[in-house]
């Protein structure tokens, strides 16, 4: 299944060793990311290293684990999808994933009801998530 994931459930996946982390590893899922969700957790890593109480070097270690698992779409590709994105919901911080899902075809793992304004491209929490995939 290909999944667009937004920051926050990035965020979760590396503060705690929980459902969303395991989810984030399941073989059934292809994980998508626009670019842009580097700079959200260069913004906010000082935020998730506090919370995670991981040291340093094993949070950097789980960054690139997480991220071996990610497939980042330049966001220049994206372009061509934000007048639909924009068109779709207000907050110009989602246009990027929403173009994620509109070009590689998948829904949005997201937690965010500001998603839910739209129905063009299928949302699924973490809990729905896991209905669709199954037992982890």
């Amino acid at each position: 299944m290909k999944v667009t994931v937004d920051a926050n459930v990035l965020f979760a996946c590396l503060i705690k060793d929980s459902t969303t982390r395991k989810l984030f590893f399941n073989p059934a899922l292809s994980l998508f990311a626009p670019e842009f969700i580097v700079d959200e957790l260069i913004q906010h890593i000082l935020e998730v290293q506090e919370k995670s109480g991981l040291p340093e070097k094993e949070l950097h270690h789980l960054i690139l684990k997480v991220f071996g698992q990610l497939t980042l779409v330049p966001d220049r590709d994206l372009k061509p999808f934000l007048p639909a994105a924009a068109s779709l919901i207000k907050d110009p911080k989602d246009w990027l994933y929403l173009s994620c899902a509109l070009q590689e075809d998948t829904i949005i793992w997201s937690n965010d009801n500001d998603f839910g304004q739209q129905k063009r491209v299928k949302i699924a929490t973490t809990k729905e998530l896991i209905a669709l995939v199954g037992s982890l």
